[in-house]
């Protein structure tokens, strides 16, 4: 059974943060918005499911909640630092419910085909209706509309590494994304070896070590990592982000300083056997609070890349192996576009670099504003769920006409610079091609349409804009969709002590260098 022609003005792919966030702005500005959402509940990977794409078990969100919030609905103020994803996804809930979301979605609708209608003007959605289970069914709906947001996400297909033997292994092999934790896993006093150290890897690893009381645990690493610990004097680590050190220090310079700092308080990587081949802030941070504690007591060991797999021994490039039992690729991920038909797929994904061809990495400049990808950016510091709600803002102002995009050779020009700037800065890896930094990404998508928080209009907080990180809500300070609430939530956001006197210092110590300039000048002149 098919059913035609549902049509409306916006259709939303995805439900999770970025999908719920682009419903709300575009609802909050009088369109009729449909969501189509392939499983049976809100929150994307933050809804843990048994045998789903998502969180681990054990997962806390590794960004402070002053940083990974919604810009008007904050976490209540008890709410831990960094909270579990049962809190996260307790949260998205109660967003959804407050701001009344539930009612423009439609659940259990996989997307099958996303396609152009035949005058161009419009886009039409084919979806295959999903039961209960989750399995497909006989029927499908197809929708229409002006507007498309795709919010389906950038962790969409597992990447599995090749390593030469792995098909021999005799052991169990998966990728992260099936793993829950060491019991349901099975991995209790097994000999594991856990593949990338990337968050999800540590995780993995230090879950293997603690909670699941495994024989060993090996971490196999290709490019090393500085670990970042959650908290530097007693602060959030993201706290430290601001537009003071992201604006005005070159990144060698903050890289030198993170370095610095990390050292001082968990040791030199290379102590460690974590060995990075790049600068502190040339990846995307890897933060863990115990991994260090799990190396020092030798319940994990560093190893490097895997030279070959026989059956259950694995040689790694230095010549040395042992045998395992399971090893957990945990090996990342590639932006899955699938739906898309191949006319369209080929101007926004460039499936073999697994980079993005869209300005803002947002909008196809062959394409136009009528098609939008939101949430397919990689925050380097801070999270995604500012970066999403500030997409769908641009999005929505773009849809009424207020504002308009540049020309076509600009967006592609603006696309290519960024792509020089990040192969310069970033270590190479198909993770760091979409790659931002939040404040400075979310600064500038929000100039667009007037909502860049200004010193000189915002006063009283023009000292924690420059060295606070200052949390999402300040990007509701002014301009279109300013809340109330927002002056007052950026306010309880702490500004680091280390910030705060550093820059001070700075202050005094600049005056002091030109008077000293000045008079060295003058005493050669005399």
């Amino acid at each position: 059974m098919s059913i035609e022609n549902i049509k409306t003005d916006v259709i939303v792919i995805g439900a999770g943060i970025s999908g719920l966030a682009t419903v709300k702005c575009l609802r909050d500005d009088g369109f009729r918005v449909i969501v189509l959402e392939r499983t049976s509940e809100v929150g994307g990977l933050w809804t843990f499911r048994e045998h789903d794409y998502g969180v681990m078990r054990f997962t806390h969100i590794n960004v402070s909640k002053y940083n990974y919030s919604f810009s008007d609905f904050p976490f209540p103020d008890e709410t831990a630092d960094f909270p579990h994803h049962s809190d996260m996804a307790k949260y998205i809930l109660d967003y959804t419910k407050h701001f009344q979301l539930r009612e423009h979605i439609k659940f259990r609708r996989k997307v099958t085909k996303l396609e152009q209608t035949g005058d161009n003007l419009g886009w039409r959605v084919t979806t295959q209706i999903l039961g209960e289970d989750g399995e497909p069914t006989d029927s499908e709906e197809i929708y229409e509309a002006r507007y498309v947001a795709v919010a389906s996400g950038h962790h969409a297909k597992p990447v599995v590494a090749s390593f030469s033997g792995l098909d021999t292994f005799t052991g169990k092999a998966i990728h992260s994304v099936d793993f829950k934790d060491a019991v349901t896993n099975g991995m209790e006093g097994k000999r594991v070896l856990v593949v990338g150290i990337g968050n999800s890897g540590v995780d993995v690893a230090t879950n293997c070590a603690s909670e699941g009381r495994c024989k060993s645990v090996y971490l196999s690493t290709r490019s090393g990592a500085w670990i970042y610990p959650n908290y530097i004097a007693g602060r959030a680590t993201d706290l430290y982000a601001c537009r003071a050190f992201l604006n005005y220090i070159p990144w060698t310079v903050g890289s030198t300083i993170f370095e610095t700092i990390v050292s001082f308080l968990l040791g030199h990587p290379r102590k460690w056997k974590l060995n990075p081949k790049m600068r502190a802030l040339q990846t995307q941070p890897t933060v863990s609070p115990t991994l260090i504690h799990h190396i020092q007591r030798r319940h994990i060991k560093i190893v490097p890349n895997i030279k070959k797999i026989e059956e259950n021994r694995v040689t790694f490039i230095n010549d040395e192996s042992d045998e395992f039992d399971a090893i957990v690729l945990c090996t990342g991920y590639k932006i899955d576009l699938p739906f898309l038909e191949e006319s369209v797929r080929s101007k926004v994904l460039d499936e073999e670099t697994n980079s993005i061809k869209l300005y803002m990495n947002m909008v196809s400049p062959e394409i136009g504003h009528s098609l939008a990808f939101v949430g397919f950016i990689q925050p380097a510091s801070g999270g995604l769920l500012s970066m999403s709600e500030n997409q769908a803002r641009w999005f929505t102002e773009l849809c009424r006409g207020r504002v308009s995009l540049p020309t076509k050779a600009e967006m592609i020009q603006n696309i290519q610079d960024e792509e020089a700037e990040n192969a310069s800065k970033y270590y190479k890896s198909s993770r760091h091609t979409i790659q931002r930094d939040p404040i400075i990404y979310n600064d500038q998508i929000t100039s667009f349409f007037g909502a860049k928080p200004e010193l000189l209009k915002n006063p009283t907080l023009a000292w924690r804009l420059m060295v606070g990180s200052c949390g999402s809500a300040q990007y509701r300070l002014q301009g279109p969709g300013s809340w109330e609430g927002a002056k007052e939530t950026v306010m309880k956001v702490p500004v680091t002590e280390l910030m705060h006197y550093s820059l001070l210092l700075t202050m005094l110590l600049i005056p002091l260098a030109i008077y000293w300039i000045f008079s060295f000048l003058c005493f050669l002149v005399t």
